[in-house]
């Protein structure tokens, strides 16, 4: 079985992790605030997409979303190889593979905007499709691991984000506006679409947080 080898050390890796979902989280908090919509609508996550509050043109704190993101997943990519020296055989190899992809397409949800609609969305599928498959792989791993490097109940976190990102996958490919780069001036109190977003972008970054927290715990408790 593989090691956790890494430079940071175990609760420096925790740390690393813990701080970058803060980040990304903090980040969002504070823009959400002062979040005034095309309508004059306040922020909501009940009805308002995630990526509304990175664009320039509407969101006032726009650049300090899209510089949480940038940094907060610069910090989970890190986070993410860390931890991949804990893993081995192809899992390891398919792990850092999604974590990749996930850290850079999440990343550049940051650098490229809703301003810029069309490498916007596309950064954006990218992330919803692989970010699930991180937290996937390592469940998986785990489940068949002997390794003490983490607690088995992991598995229960895990699970939970494949299967709100599935539900939001599912619903999301139904969705389907008449004029998709239309300003949304109208919404419901509660939108399913832009709700389940935000429950998986939290699943996700839950789990990070959960993973980190094991890290400050010796490996053989």
């Amino acid at each position: 079985m593989g090691s956790l080898t890494i430079s940071l050390g175990r609760r420096g890796l925790g740390v690393l992790g813990i701080a970058s979902v803060a980040i990304i989280l903090g980040c969002a908090a504070v823009t959400a605030i002062p979040y005034r919509g095309y309508a004059g609508e306040s922020y909501s996550p009940l009805n308002h997409f995630i990526s509304e509050l990175g664009e320039i043109a509407a969101s006032r704190l726009a650049w300090l979303f899209n510089l949480g993101l940038v940094t907060g997943g610069a910090g989970l990519a890190a986070f993410l190889f860390g931890i991949s020296g804990a893993l081995d055989g192809r899992l390891r190899r398919a792990f850092q593979a999604f974590a990749g992809l996930a850290g850079a397409t999440g990343m550049m949800c940051g650098l490229y905007p809703m301003d810029y609609l069309t490498t916007h969305r596309v950064v954006t599928v990218g992330f919803f499709l692989t970010g699930w498959l991180v937290a996937a792989t390592f469940t998986v791993w785990l489940a068949r691991s002997r390794s003490a490097a983490f607690p088995r109940w992991l598995v229960v976190p895990g699970l939970g984000v494949v299967a709100v990102f599935v539900v939001f996958i599912a619903v999301y490919s139904t969705y389907h506006p008449a004029n998709p780069d239309a300003r949304i001036l109208t919404r419901s109190d509660v939108w399913t679409v832009p709700l389940l977003e935000w429950a998986s972008l939290v699943s996700l970054l839950g789990w990070f947080v959960c993973v980190a927290a094991t890290l400050f715990r010796h490996p053989t408790d």
